[in-house]
């Protein structure tokens, strides 16, 4: 199978340090306040300033989730092609971060912690389309919204649960950690297979 993975929040624990950063940034620990600077409808100043001063730091920072490397080695032992499929880098939500390198860090960071994949999507503000056009049978993404644009396509989706979406309901499937998810595609390979 073609698995498509998403970076943020699921290959990392991106939104603890990002609250972290933002915290110190903003001299606040109002949730409230830091939570709606980080995810307004609309990018302003105090938002692009901080990701400009703290975004590739970060990045290159996040903490790995448990299990990552482990699970994707044996993935692709099983034959199964792992693709790497983030919105970073996209010109077109975030341009004022696109002179930060984006690319270059990312793959710095997967270098750095010896994540084996088999391609990687940069930039992508359409991730349905990219999974049709990539024949993936699979995303694991933390984000609902990106799930359920696959709705009549042919890839499977999985929500990994993080800090923002654990408390959505959804009808879809859910992991919890990394070892859960290959249990999931292991029974999925055989519910496809037999």
């Amino acid at each position: 199978m073609k698995i498509g993975v998403d970076i943020d929040n699921v290959m990392t624990d991106s939104s603890e340090l990002i609250i972290q950063y933002a915290k110190k940034y903003f001299k606040s620990n109002d949730m409230d306040l830091i939570d709606n600077i980080l995810h307004a409808n609309k990018v302003d100043e105090r938002l692009m300033a901080f990701y400009e001063k703290y975004l590739t730091k970060m990045q290159g920072d996040y903490k790995l989730k448990a299990n990552v490397k482990e699970v994707i080695d044996s993935l692709r032992q099983k034959g199964h092609e792992i693709v790497l499929i983030t919105a970073r880098g996209n010109s077109q939500t975030h341009s004022y971060l696109d002179k930060l390198g984006q690319d270059i860090v990312t793959k710095e960071y997967l270098l750095k912690h010896k994540i084996n994949f088999d391609k990687i999507i940069f930039g992508t503000r359409d991730k349905a389309k990219e999974c049709v056009e990539n024949h993936l049978d699979i995303l694991v993404d933390d984000s609902t919204r990106v799930l359920g644009n696959l709705h009549g396509t042919n890839t499977k989706p999985i929500l990994f649960v993080s800090m923002h979406n654990k408390n959505c309901q959804t009808s879809f499937v859910k992991v919890y950690n990394w070892l859960e998810l290959e249990e999931i595609i292991d029974r999925e390979q055989l519910t496809s297979s037999g």
